[in-house]
């Protein structure tokens, strides 16, 4: 097949004209991109990524997922082409000597990570869902040796996208649990983690985010994310949604389905929902599936930009009558924060510093990672 045709595909296989030519210009490049990421690597790099070959027979059919792949690449650099081909010959580099590709065999100790993160069955569309648990978290523990934590982050991710096939699936849903997070919780150890993660994903993992649900959000945390919301692009925004304790679980039964971890799970009998009373929760008309007789109470999206109707301290107990899914709740016992905490200074000192919330942000295109660190 000739390959300048696009035969029809998956459900993650569909472009519009202009996608199509954009992808067709770097897809010619391949092997000038393999080449150059091969020169300027320190070690031998793979031409195979995320388990597809970037480099094929040239008698082979058109493999549609190299188009999916070099899409998110070019999505992630507002469909600039030169900027997407640096962004992909930076993380083949990058992968190469960063050891990506054997990460998968790697060990980490279970009684350190094993209650922080783990990827955890699928949602309704056959997205593969990682968990990430903040709260009672030993900071010093789980980020002191970062170079270890990020190795482990980095696993997860991978572990995420070894189930994606480019076909009909090709990104992933993540849920940040903050149960039993303080509002200084955020120390100096878990800052340099949240902001070597945020630029390990976004240079190297491009569009790889479906949605990322924040789930068990407490009272103050709404206020945060409206700030942060300010310097965040609003593709990234648009994936967030926030959560209280109150409704997590029935966001997630209606978002995710049935297939997830136990403390999440809804276990109020399931019986047929009288559909008029049934929240929409998705905002696009969809009423939500008859998982179970609970329903949610609309999640507040993180990029609405509410700063004038935003609840005060004194009437937070207001905010769930407002309609507003941010309510306040007994909070557990929360991480203890170091005495030499650092004070936030400035709003693009909080918009840095709150990282962790986030990643798949968006970085200056002009501004990459050398594809050398580690």
């Amino acid at each position: 097949m000739a390959d300048s045709e696009h035969p029809k595909g998956g459900k993650a296989q569909q472009f519009t004209e202009l996608e199509s030519k954009l992808i067709s210009e770097l897809r010619t490049q391949l092997p000038d991109i393999l080449l150059e990421a091969s020169n300027a690597s320190s070690k031998p790099i793979s031409h195979t990524l995320w388990g597809v070959d970037l480099q094929p027979s040239p008698s082979a059919d058109r493999d549609l997922r190299i188009d999916v792949i070099l899409g998110k690449f070019l999505k992630a650099r507002t469909n600039d082409v030169h900027l997407a081909r640096t962004m992909l010959v930076n993380t083949l580099q990058w992968r190469a000597e960063y050891g990506t590709d054997s990460i998968l065999d790697e060990q980490f100790p279970d009684d350190v990570f094993g209650h922080v993160g783990m990827l955890y069955g699928r949602d309704k569309d056959g997205r593969p869902v990682t968990y990430n648990f903040y709260g009672g978290v030993d900071n010093k523990q789980v980020f002191g040796d970062l170079d270890r934590f990020l190795r482990w982050r980095v696993q997860l991710h991978e572990r995420g996208m070894q189930q994606l096939d480019f076909v009909d699936v090709a990104d992933m849903v993540q849920v940040h649990d903050y149960e039993g997070v303080g509002l200084l919780s955020y120390d100096k150890l878990a800052r340099m983690a949240s902001k070597a993660t945020v630029q390990i994903m976004s240079d190297n993992y491009p569009e790889t985010l479906a949605t990322k649900i924040f789930a068990n959000v407490p009272g103050w945390g709404e206020t945060v994310f409206n700030i942060i919301g300010r310097w965040l692009s609003e593709d990234t925004k648009k994936k967030f949604v926030v959560v209280s304790k109150t409704s997590a679980r029935a966001v997630l039964a209606q978002r995710i389905g049935g297939d997830v971890p136990e403390k999440f799970r809804v276990h109020e009998p399931v019986g047929d929902m009288d559909a008029s009373k049934t929240e929409d929760v998705e905002g696009d008309g969809e009423r939500a599936g008859a998982t179970a007789t609970l329903s949610a109470p609309e999640p507040r999206p993180a990029h609405m930009d509410v700063a004038e109707d935003l609840p005060k301290p004194t009437d937070a107990v207001d905010v769930e009558t407002q309609g507003n899914d941010a309510q306040p709740v007994p909070e557990p016992a929360v991480t203890a924060a170091p005495e030499d905490i650092d004070p936030v200074d400035s709003p693009s000192d909080l918009a840095t510093d709150t990282a962790g919330m986030r990643l798949d942000d968006s970085t200056d295109p002009k501004e990459e990672t050398p594809a050398t660190q580690k």
